[in-house]
């Protein structure tokens, strides 16, 4: 992924592809006291460019852009023509329904 500037777990957080974001808060998260409890708590170090590290990354974006991020249409990590939510069994929703 690329995108990595700030922030060592959560790629298009920063840097020139995320200057014209809007951010749900106003600006970007700050992952700091997060990240440090993260690697202060965590029971494995992937070896850096494995699978299993893109994988954890791969998860940490997705979520900041889940909850950071107003618009679909600026996400990196997911394809927004293709992106549906299914929350508790309910029919999937196209992402116009799953997001305010």
């Amino acid at each position: 992924m690329s995108g990595m500037e700030g922030n060592k777990y959560r790629s298009y957080l920063h840097g020139e592809g995320e200057l014209n974001t809007n951010w749900r808060y106003g600006g970007p998260p700050n992952y700091d006291i997060v990240n440090k409890l993260f690697e202060d708590e965590r029971t494995k170090v992937w070896p850096p460019g494995s699978l299993e590290e893109k994988v954890q990354n791969l998860v940490k974006s997705w979520e900041m852009e889940i909850f950071h991020k107003a618009s679909l249409e600026v996400f990196k990590t997911i394809d927004v023509n293709k992106y549906t939510f299914s929350l508790n069994g309910i029919k999937k929703e196209k992402k116009r329904k799953t997001r305010s």
